[in-house]
Order: structure tokens, then C-alpha cells, then sequence
């Protein structure tokens, strides 16, 4: 046997027994991060804290796409526990469809999304807007108010 086979048959031992065992709704990765978008949020905010790389690199395994880790495991995102929507005319929206803007400058007078977008995004649980509202300066107001003041 040469060298190299012998290197290889080595390389894929350690990558075989060196490596953490994922469960069926996790994936390995090999410089994973702790990011707070992994698991289930616990308020309208916790999606959006930045999410740095770690200098040091360990592999493990993280959540699939669109699960979250509740509790230790990693479950499908639409059955993370909701949480307080306490803006006016917000509610829990699990797995919200994807629009570029729930602001005024999208509004629309039927409520709905103004493009349509045929890819799989990323669930991010979030508190939305009830049907025929939008984002006016973060509060959600009816479409009439939308363009009152130019919105």
C-alpha cells in the first residue's frame, strides 16, 4: 500500500470517527456558528442579532433548514413556541411568506405582497401585520393612513 492510500485511508477514519453524530434534522457543519437565528426565538427581535464566525473552528452539528433548536433538539421552525405580538394590530406569524417590504412604500389596498416570489426562504417567526395593514415608522396602521402623510 503506498503512502497516499494509506493518508487517505487515515483522513477518512478521523472525518468517519472524529466527527459529531447528527440526528436526522441536523446537518454537520464543519465551522459552525452560535448563532441566535439557530434556535427558536423568544421575541420579534431575535432574528436580527448579528451573527459572527467563530476564529476557531470545531465541527458539529446544527439545525436543517428551517428547524430550530428548542429545548436541546432541533424541531421544524413552524412549531416553535410563538411569542407576545404586543404592537398594535400585530399577531404570531410562525413561517411568514416572504415580501420584500411590510412597510407603506409597499402597501397595497388588498393587503397583499406586491411581488411574487416562487423560492424556498429561511422561516423566521415574527410578529406581522393583520390582513390590510402595514408599517407606518414600525406601527401597523390601516392602508387608508399608509399614504395620508405621503407614508
Amino acid at each position: 500500500m503506498t503512502y497516499s492510500r494509506i493518508f487517505f485511508v487515515l483522513s477518512v477514519l478521523h472525518a468517519v470517527l472524529g466527527a459529531p453524530n447528527c440526528s436526522i434534522d441536523e446537518v454537520l457543519d464543519s465551522c459552525p456558528s452560535d448563532c441566535a437565528y439557530d434556535y427558536c426565538p423568544k421575541d420579534g427581535k431575535h432574528d436580527s442579532t448579528p451573527c459572527v464566525k467563530p476564529t476557531q473552528c470545531t465541527p458539529d452539528c446544527k439545525c436543517a433548514f428551517n428547524y430550530r433548536r428548542y429545548n436541546g433538539t432541533c424541531i421544524p421552525t413552524t412549531e416553535c413556541p410563538p411569542f407576545a405580538c404586543t404592537g398594535k394590530n400585530e399577531y404570531f406569524e410562525p413561517c411568514p411568506l416572504y415580501c420584500p417590504g411590510e412597510d407603506c412604500s409597499s402597501a397595497t389596498p388588498t393587503g397583499e405582497c406586491p411581488f411574487l416570489l416562487l423560492i424556498a426562504v429561511n422561516c423566521s417567526p415574527s410578529c406581522r401585520c393583520l390582513p390590510g395593514h402595514w408599517r407606518k415608522d414600525g406601527i401597523c396602521v390601516p392602508y387608508e393612513e399608509c399614504h395620508d402623510v405621503g407614508g
